[in-house]
């Protein structure tokens, strides 16, 4: 007896299956867990966002609504009484985006304080919103558990999501530091990414989990652990380095 061959329309539902996992998997490698122990903490974080098209600060605050319009200035070494909020900020530039972080005792993970909240459009999707919107600081799944969507694929127009973004208020080494969220980038190097924030190369890697700098994945986010505390300050070096070539942190 021969041997049906499975219909065309079959071999497409597979592929579009496959191509649903993929996306799926790609998009939850780039997770970020940052290890937060320490009991009741809150402190100051900060990620250093991508955007996607060219922008304003006051844009990009109504976004994230973290801080208030002098501290993400000041975070991006920006003088913060004599910058307009419409200041335009290039596609492509990378802005540090500082935001107030507490840890679970629970999880034992770090997070945002419950901010940013993001209202959902007609044409988002949980999926979009992490990699798109949020530039892949968070999975959809991170989105869906922090906000209570038991099923990801079920959210509504004008629907309160919250951010959950990666950070910690852990020592590190004894020492209090600032947990930047950096996502990696092609050209980056586990040594190069340690000398640009002045830490040492052993420590990212240890508290990232890396063994071999060799496995490190363009668009993963590490846990820079930044030495001291006051970043307003410090990050004005850091901004600029991480601008594009054509982009100015004072345009």
């Amino acid at each position: 007896m021969r041997r049906r061959s499975p219909p065309a329309w079959s071999y497409r539902r597979i592929h579009i299956l496959f191509l649903l996992l993929l996306a799926t998997s790609s998009s939850s490698a780039s997770a970020a867990n940052f290890t937060c122990t320490t009991v009741q903490a809150a402190c100051q974080s900060a990620i250093g966002y991508t955007t996607r098209n060219a922008t304003t600060y006051a844009e990009l605050l109504s976004l994230f609504n973290t801080s208030t319009l002098a501290e993400l200035l000041r975070a991006n070494g920006l003088p913060p009484t004599a910058m307009p909020p419409d200041t335009a900020i290039p596609a492509a530039a990378t802005v540090t985006v500082p935001f107030r972080c507490l840890c679970n005792v629970a999880t034992r993970v770090g997070r945002s304080d419950y901010r940013p909240i993001y209202l959902v459009g007609s044409q988002d999707g949980l999926d979009a919103i992490a990699r798109k919107v949020f530039d892949g600081f968070v999975t959809y799944q991170e989105i869906a558990d922090a906000s209570n969507i038991p099923d990801p694929n079920k959210i509504f127009v004008g629907q309160e999501l919250w951010i959950p973004l990666p950070c910690s208020c852990d020592q590190v080494d004894g020492h209090n530091v600032t947990h930047f969220a950096y996502k990696v980038r092609a050209v980056d190097t586990t040594s190069a990414i340690a000398a640009k924030f002045g830490v040492l190369e052993s420590t990212l890697m240890r508290i990232n989990g890396i063994t071999d700098p060799k496995n490190l994945v363009q668009g993963q986010i590490l846990d820079v652990p930044i030495p001291g505390m006051n970043f307003s300050l410090y990050f004005f070096s850091i901004t600029r380095k991480m601008l594009p070539a054509n982009a100015s942190p004072n345009t």
